[in-house]
């Protein structure tokens, strides 16, 4: 049956005599291991970034699991409270929870503390997601095709590559990717009405089941959408032959359910582990999926897409990765007008685009229809639009898809299952052109990627956090603080007057494990942020050096005499430790004015964004002052119309989930 995909060579032949899964498992182990080394770099401490962006969120993440859930008897994650906007509290659906890496994390943390658990799972996606591949594809397309194929949608899907790390989430697409590639596969043999053995079927369960442990809002729907689209070609095939051939399918359906009771008595003790892995797999997500999707469903959003979407213009496909015209550098922006999220969005490469479309050229007719599902999938998601052709959201995974430029995730993975079939010898000046292409794409996004290096915290970070763990005190004050949503609530409002410098100080409590008043999630209701306007926290925020709020550097002006009433109260009513002052955000004059009336601070250090902030514990006389329920109510009288007038109000797009 491989000659009806293609015709191998002599050379193939004797790749495949030696290329066995030992050696491809163990070339792909090596060429992680030295990805690692080279464009990772970072073994010794947790994910940060230097500037203030969404990196830090997801170690956060893990660490908000470690510390909320619980099992009674399911897993149920504690999602309102008030260990960010302290002291009001708020809902912390609103986020890219992924949770088999937010499980890896809490497992790792709670045993270890804060560490480099993400760099080490990443590796570990990496590494599933090329050797996976090669696993999946050998039996019908030899060890030297599946090889390439495991080494293309892995290392030559740059998009995903570039994810990494500020679009963590986003790059961990193992389990979603090898999901797709059992659809197409289930697809080629029911086309080819070749057997489809029941341990392949339980195994596609299994994938898809491990596949409910990654992003909720984009992954996830990926894998759930390209199944979605292969059962429903399935079934109409299906359909189809059973009306045109009458009472034959019958009896072959009878054959098969015969073949698989002989498969279940051959293989029990395979099914019964891929059964019970399935089952506990869906115990460990399920129930929180379901919370997560009725969590969100208790806000009601005008609209669901403010802050702007990520839609881009088709033709980015034919966009190449080359010195002086590279796509991770966005070369095409001043042209498209479109709103590409990322470096690369919308291109796969033009070595992918020309092996797969020559691929597809060569297939040979009856594999043509296998592809159905996956081209099915590629068009409607590339002709997606959230406002102006919303196609996807009547899938309910599909709902809050605010970035369809994401799915240029899976492109590659299409690509390289058009390109695998690619029959007849190719001639050798066009290898060699395709080769060099190949060679000089990847030159331009791996030195681009080796560019980005890691963050290491400051010699004085471990003991400046150590002090404020240790202080009494319940939360801590960031100073200013930063409450936003990547739909721009929060921001319009004047509570994140300086987002590149403070939306991640939030995050610094897996570290110091204190409450803080600002987060930034990937959306906010303006319900969440009510407490903060009603309390007029945007009047002591405002006066940023700039209007555009997302490139502000400092404030300008300190707070009023009235003002620092109110901020005393809240101060002194509430159980913080102490503050957090970033005093390269203020004003020198500010600075002194919180030393004068809060104390000397006892530590200091440089963090991402914020740069020099330092600790002032809060003083005995305050905390014997303490009553929550008076912190919760306090708020800064004043006609704020005028400074409300001063603020930034209008719609930006943020890198939301």
């Amino acid at each position: 049956m491989n000659a009806l995909f293609f015709t191998p060579t002599s050379v193939e032949t004797r790749y495949n005599r030696w290329l066995t899964p030992t050696v491809a498992v163990s070339f792909f182990g090596v060429l992680t291991a030295l990805y690692g080394v080279f464009f990772l770099r970072n073994f010794s401490g947790p994910l940060a970034d230097l500037h203030a962006g969404d990196v830090d969120q997801w170690d956060y993440m893990g660490y908000y699991v470690a510390r909320n859930l619980s099992f009674s008897p399911f897993p149920h994650l504690n999602w309102i409270n008030d260990q960010t906007f302290y002291p009001y509290g708020t809902n912390h659906v609103f986020q890219g929870w992924a949770f088999e890496q937010n499980f890896w994390y809490a497992l790792c943390y709670h045993f270890w503390g804060n560490g480099p658990w993400l760099n080490i799972y990443y590796l570990f996606s990496l590494f599933v997601l090329s050797s996976g591949t090669y696993m999946l594809l050998r039996r019908d397309y030899g060890s030297l095709r599946a090889a390439i194929a495991g080494f293309l949608v892995c290392f030559f899907n740059f998009y995903a590559l570039n994810k990494y790390p500020g679009h963590y989430a986003y790059a961990m697409i193992h389990w979603t990717v090898l999901s797709i590639i059992t659809d197409f596969l289930l697809t080629r043999r029911v086309v080819l009405q070749e057997p489809v053995p029941l341990r392949f079927l339980v195994f596609k369960a299994l994938l898809l089941t491990l596949a409910l442990g990654h992003d909720v809002g984009y992954i996830l729907g990926y894998a759930l959408s390209s199944f979605a689209l292969t059962a429903l070609f399935i079934g109409i095939l299906l359909v189809k032959r059973l009306l045109v051939n009458a009472g034959k399918p019958i009896e072959q359906f009878g054959r098969i359910f015969a073949a698989w009771r002989q498969e279940i008595q051959d293989r029990t003790l395979l099914f019964t582990g891929l059964i019970l892995s399935i089952f506990s797999l869906a115990f460990l997500y399920v129930p929180l999926l379901l919370e997560v999707f009725h969590q969100a469903n208790t806000f009601v959003f005008k609209s669901r897409f403010a802050g702007g979407h990520g839609w881009v213009h088709p033709l980015r496909l034919l966009a190449p990765y080359l010195p002086g015209f590279n796509s991770a550098i966005d070369p095409l922006a001043p042209y498209l007008h479109d709103m590409p999220e990322g470096n690369g969005a919308g291109s796969a490469g033009w070595f992918l685009v020309i092996i797969g479309l020559l691929g597809f050229w060569k297939t040979r007719r009856p594999i043509r229809w296998a592809y159905v599902p996956i081209v099915l999938f590629g068009l409607v998601h590339a002709a997606y639009h959230p406002i102006r052709l919303p196609v996807l959201q009547i899938l309910p995974w599909d709902r809050f898809n605010r970035i369809p430029s994401r799915v240029t995730l899976i492109y590659p993975v299409i690509l390289t299952i058009f390109a695998i079939h690619w029959s007849g010898r190719i001639r050798p000046l066009l290898a060699v052109s395709l080769v060099l292409l190949g060679l000089l794409e990847a030159v331009s996004v791996y030195s681009f990627r080796y560019q980005q290096r890691p963050y290491y915290f400051a010699k004085s970070f471990a003991s400046y956090v150590n002090r404020i763990r240790q202080q009494p005190g319940e939360a801590i004050l960031d100073w200013p603080f930063c409450v936003v949503g990547g739909n721009s609530t929060g921001l319009s409002e004047g509570l994140c007057p300086l987002y590149q410098h403070t939306s991640t100080l939030y995050a610094l409590q897996r570290f110091h494990g204190k409450k803080t008043i600002g987060q930034y999630f990937g959306r906010l209701h303006p319900d969440q942020v009510k407490p903060f306007v009603q309390a007029s926290w945007p009047v002591l925020l405002n006066h940023p050096d700039t209007r555009d709020l997302l490139y502000a550097n400092r404030l300008t002006t300190c707070l009023t005499a009235e003002q620092w009433t109110f901020f005393e109260q809240f101060y002194q009513y509430n159980d913080f430790a102490g503050i957090n002052l970033c005093t390269d955000l203020l004003p020198k004059s500010c600075v002194a004015e919180f030393y004068n009336r809060f104390g000397r601070p006892v530590a200091a250090t440089e963090i991402p964004g914020a740069g020099h902030i330092v600790f002032i514990p809060k003083s005995d006389t305050l905390r014997s002052k303490q009553n929550r329920q008076l912190g919760q109510s306090v708020h800064f009288s004043c006609d704020c119309s005028a400074d409300s007038a001063n603020l930034t109000k209008h719609s930006l797009s943020f890198p939301q989930n």
